[in-house]
């Protein structure tokens, strides 16, 4: 008993210390993309709330590139620029944030695999270090013949400055859903946990997104 009642004595300052945080966010956005022979261009705009779906959290456009080296393989440029929430002072920061990426997709019969890569960094405050991050991402498609397509991902986030550590991971579930030849939905759920900080968070992420192809 003494023993026991050591090790929960031991234990408790641990356990205190690493409270987690929990929230749930919406995030919403619309994408047009235009091919031009291996070229894609993408141009977004999305508005995520966070504080319980209470609360604006940020808005942003996002412009990307993507070229296709060979059946399956691409890479890409994007570039963000970002209105987030500042708490502490009740304005907005503005940001900018870049990312290089490679990806490469595989079919076999209805499965869609698919890793993609990236390396990123974004602007940050003077007192601050600018964020820079390796996130890998593995999912798995299924097509369906009803236009529905099924979806699981998984992505880790690996930070190269401050302590370089994997402090973040997403799981996601979810489908697309094709409207026509140019047009789709995607709807999903994400569960995001940061870890490695000094107060875990656990994010729950409900989204939905519309696609257009010109």
């Amino acid at each position: 008993m003494n023993k026991r009642l050591f090790f929960i004595l031991f234990l408790l300052p641990l356990i205190t210390k690493a409270q987690i945080v929990s929230d749930a966010k919406l995030w919403t956005g619309i994408t047009v993309n235009k091919k031009i022979n291996n070229f894609k261009f993408s141009f977004s705009e999305e508005l995520r709330m966070d504080e319980n779906i209470s609360h604006i959290d940020k808005f942003f456009s996002e412009l990307g590139a993507q070229y296709k080296i060979t059946k399956g393989l691409c890479v890409g440029l994007n570039y963000r620029y970002s209105r987030d929430n500042d708490y502490e002072t009740s304005n907005y920061d503005m940001k900018h944030r870049f990312d290089i990426m490679a990806s490469y997709k595989y079919k076999l019969n209805n499965f869609r695999f698919s890793f993609r890569t990236k390396i990123q960094t974004k602007s940050a405050s003077v007192y601050k270090n600018n964020p820079t991050f390796s996130r890998n991402k593995f999912a798995i498609k299924y097509k369906l013949e009803n236009n529905l397509t099924p979806f699981v991902s998984y992505e880790f986030y690996y930070q190269f400055n401050e302590e370089k550590i994997i402090n973040r991971a997403r799981f996601s579930l979810g489908s697309y859903y094709k409207i026509g030849d140019n047009h789709s939905i995607k709807i999903y759920y994400m569960f995001e946990n940061k870890f490695n900080t000094e107060n875990l968070k656990h994010n729950h992420i409900y989204g939905v997104s519309y696609s257009i192809d010109l």
